[in-house]
């Protein structure tokens, strides 16, 4: 009965500690930066966001504007 009782508490601080974490990064705010401008034809754009702030950010190059834009999108370092 003790055995089942501590599995059960190990269960709950394990699902506990994993939501906490999971909330973090779902709660992750999205940052927006002007890289400059791009030539729509290769993906320097990608390349550059990537360089500059890592993995899970995106670099687009926007064509809708003139001359083109780099856009990337990352996520928000978490404030102190």
């Amino acid at each position: 009965m003790a055995r089942l009782l501590q599995a059960y508490c190990l269960c709950l601080v394990v699902f506990v500690l994993t939501a906490g974490s999971m909330m973090k990064t779902t709660l992750a705010k999205a940052c927006m930066e002007d890289l400059g401008t791009c030539d729509p034809g290769n993906d320097d754009c990608g390349r550059r966001c990537y360089t500059k702030h890592g993995e899970g950010s995106q670099g687009t190059c926007d064509t809708a504007i003139s001359p083109p834009v780099c856009s990337c999108t990352y996520f928000c370092p978490p404030s102190a």
